[in-house]
């Protein structure tokens, strides 16, 4: 049983803490926020030993094993070093960090800190993808083909200030927000090397994405069709498509059922599950028991396949592009 802190205590880190509770393998032993109203008034909400008012004091408490960052983007490669300068096992919400830089520069001093690191990908945890994957191994639509996956919403609608994190043009917009989970989606099941990436963006008169549209080819000849956005409300589903039927999941990165379609009928895959988080919080914590510095689901060089599209969306970088 490993002891988990949380950094941040934003909207998402209620998700998180639900997440640890039904754990096997993990229990929450402290939160941490810059105040230590907030800290308290979580501690309430979801029961733990500790509240802390600083981050620095969550890191220096000898009994938390392991750290769940749920602080903004812009935040999250600051906290990673000082969390394994501390020696604390990580997972990082995504994204990850700004660029593929920092993806190798963190993963380079956990390993020099013995410390586990992973972002935090909840889409290829969860026990309906685990399933479904499995099915398409077995052949259920045939030989896999194309992957269709879209996330998005009206930002409008949700009335943020002005100073929004997510209004950075470096490591915010629509495709740090959302779009990484079509793209872990296609990556996750194309199980094959990025080897070109074709995006179509819309920026604001900010700077900041918030449209975008990739189209992706994988070595092994699997293509894919990933959307995000801020502007407008869109159908938040996965396809995927092989030569004998096709499988369809809304809501693909946390959901328990999708449908298998096929010429001779239909049929529903159903699969239970507590909390969307739980599963990617057991396999981090596993993988700690077991002695690993990273997951074999959601290693470096998965976050870094994830980063090159994000920094080709933004410009610094080009993936094969023909």
């Amino acid at each position: 049983m490993k002891n988990i802190g949380i950094m941040g205590l934003g909207k998402i880190s209620h998700r998180v803490a639900k997440g640890i509770a039904y754990a096997h393998n993990a229990q929450l032993y402290a939160v941490a926020s810059r105040n230590i109203a907030n800290a308290q008034d979580f501690q309430k909400q979801h029961p733990c030993p500790k509240a802390y008012g600083s981050y620095e004091e969550l890191l220096h408490d000898p009994q938390v094993d392991m750290v769940y960052i749920c602080t903004p983007n812009y935040l999250h490669y600051t906290h990673i070093m000082a969390c394994l300068q501390h020696h604390k096992h990580v997972v990082c919400e995504k994204p990850f960090v700004a660029n593929h830089e920092q993806v190798v520069e963190c993963f380079t001093f956990a390993k020099k800190q013995g410390c586990f690191l992973m972002e935090a990908e909840k889409t290829i945890f969860t026990p309906l993808n685990q399933t479904i994957q499995q099915m398409i191994q077995d052949g259920a639509i045939g030989q896999l083909r194309y992957i269709e996956a879209s996330y998005g919403y009206d930002l409008g609608k949700e009335n943020m200030p002005d100073d929004f994190w997510g209004y950075r043009q470096e490591d915010g917009g629509c495709s740090y927000d959302v779009g990484v989970y079509p793209l872990v989606y296609a990556n996750f099941f194309a199980n094959s090397r990025l080897v070109s990436c074709k995006d179509m963006v819309h920026l604001t008169q900010k700077g900041y994405d918030d449209f975008m549209q990739c189209l992706l080819q994988y070595e092994n000849g699997i293509m894919a069709s990933i959307r995000s956005c801020w502007n407008m409300k869109v159908e938040n589903k996965g396809f995927l498509y092989g030569d004998k039927g096709y499988i369809v999941c809304e809501n693909f990165w946390k959901n328990t059922q999708a449908l298998l379609v096929k010429e001779n009928g239909q049929e529903k895959i159903q699969v239970c599950m507590e909390s969307d988080f739980t599963p990617e919080i057991e396999h981090a914590v596993d993988c700690v028991e077991q002695g690993l510095l990273e997951s074999p689901l959601m290693s470096q060089a998965a976050s870094i396949e994830v980063m090159r599209v994000l920094d080709q969306i933004k410009g610094r970088t080009c993936v094969g592009v023909k």
